[in-house]
Parts: C-alpha cells; sequence; structure tokens
C-alpha cells in the first residue's frame, strides 16, 4: 500500500448511481483480481469486493484514499495518474475497471497501462462523461432555467475538462490496436426530477465543489439547491459514457 502523500483530486460519485447495473455485464467470479481506477468513496469497491470473495483481491486506486477503508481484500492504492505508474504487473488482473479521475495529462497512456495489466480474456470497462450539456426540460421561470444551466455547465468543467471527461475522443480506434476485442459502449441518461435522488445528488456535488466554481455566487448556489429541491423542476442528468471490452487471447 502507497503512503507518499499527494494532492488529492477528490471526484463525486457522479458514474455511480448506474454503475453498478452496469457491472452485470461482466462475468466476475469469486478468487478473482480486480483493479479499480477512480474509486473515490468506495461504493463501487465494496460490492467487488463482495463479488471477489474472501480469496479474491481489488486493488482500488485514487488520488486521495482517506475515504478508503483497507481489508484482506481491498489493497489501497494513492496514485497521481498524471505523475506514477499504475501498480501491478503484466497481465496480472482478471478485470480492470476505470472512472474518469480527473482531467489528465495523458489519458491515453493510462489506457495502455490498464490494457498491458489485464490478462488475456479480462474485460476493461471505462467510464466517463461526454461533452453533450444536461437539457432543462422545467424550471418556475426563465431565471431559473439560465441558473441551472450555469452551475450544471460549471460543475460539469471543473470536474472534468472544458472538451467533456473522457478518456479518449476515439476509443475503438486505441482499444482494438492493442488488442482489445468485443468492443462495445453505450451512453447514459436520466431524468432527474427536483426533490429526487438526482437532484440531492447534484446539490451535494455543488456544494462539495462550491470553492471551485466561478461567477456562482452564494446566493446562486442556496437558490441552485432550492430548485433541485422543487419538484416542478425536471432536467436531465450528465451523459455518462460505458465503454467495454476484452483482451484478445
Amino acid at each position: 500500500m502507497t503512503t507518499t502523500p499527494l494532492p488529492a483530486h477528490t471526484v463525486p460519485p457522479l458514474l455511480d448511481p448506474i454503475f453498478l447495473t452496469d457491472l452485470d455485464r461482466l462475468d466476475i467470479r469469486t478468487n478473482q483480481r480486480i483493479l479499480e481506477i477512480g474509486a473515490g468513496t468506495g461504493n463501487i469497491t465494496a460490492h467487488l469486493a463482495q463479488l471477489v470473495g474472501r480469496y479474491g483481491s481489488v486493488t482500488a486506486v485514487d488520488a486521495d484514499t482517506s475515504r478508503l477503508t483497507p481489508t484482506s481484500v481491498i489493497d489501497l492504492a494513492l496514485r497521481d495518474l498524471d505523475r506514477e505508474m499504475l501498480p501491478g504487473k503484466l497481465d496480472s488482473y482478471d478485470h480492470i475497471i476505470a472512472r474518469w479521475p480527473h482531467p489528465l495529462r495523458d489519458p491515453i497512456d493510462v489506457v495502455e497501462q490498464m490494457i498491458a495489466r489485464l490478462r488475456p480474456g479480462g474485460w476493461l470497462v471505462l467510464a466517463d462523461f461526454t461533452p453533450t450539456p444536461p437539457r432543462i426540460h422545467r424550471a418556475p421561470d426563465n431565471e431559473d432555467a439560465t441558473l441551472i444551466h450555469a452551475v450544471m455547465q460549471q460543475l460539469h468543467t471543473t470536474i472534468t475538462n472544458r472538451d467533456g471527461g473522457t478518456w479518449t475522443a476515439d476509443p475503438e480506434t486505441l482499444l482494438l490496436n492493442n488488442g482489445m476485442v468485443q468492443y462495445c459502449v453505450h451512453t447514459t441518461t436520466e431524468t432527474w426530477t427536483g426533490g429526487g435522488p438526482g437532484g440531492r445528488l447534484v446539490t451535494g456535488v455543488v456544494t462539495h465543489r462550491r470553492p471551485h466554481l466561478t461567477g456562482i455566487t452564494d446566493a446562486d448556489a442556496d437558490r441552485f439547491a432550492a430548485l433541485m429541491a422543487d419538484p416542478t423542476v425536471l432536467l436531465s442528468s450528465y451523459e455518462r459514457r460505458f465503454i467495454h471490452a476484452r483482451k484478445g487471447n
């Protein structure tokens, strides 16, 4: 377990709610070894640990592991992916699961490191955001709709980058050129209603990222929180992308 402290790049769990369902596409079995990049708060880490059982292992990688708890199954790896290599040897993991952690200097290099560490026949899952902006379907008035859009756009930029938080703009070419097969990709967008889980989630994320938002006053943030609790408000979530590919034998 790495103990050298590095600056934290905390990422809210915007990819977590539908990630558990997406994991059903993988044949994760007991005793397998999993590498998880972008472990965040550890919600997915704990689920993976249950799937692999007491004799399996999950290596959870993040730039801030303070919110994670190591166990006999879960090993923590503190990594700044812009400066340090991923843990593990060549062909050492049965599956590798990676959520977009933060804007990376060279995401393609990180993906190639993952592929090198994946065993033949194992699955790689990459989750990220697309640049598609959320849509405001219903708001009390135009001013409130403009505020919701401004905050959602600011939030998207702070946790990804101005072009969207993507591993690569052309994942198919990168993966297939590196020996991956059975490539597939799908995108997901949910409808969020004020007062519902989506509204509460994005309110918590805005609170978490408040120091990084520019042009958003405290009054704006308070109004946004009120709107996210208003059941008449209806908006789409960020569009999330999931990429699956199996390593050839």
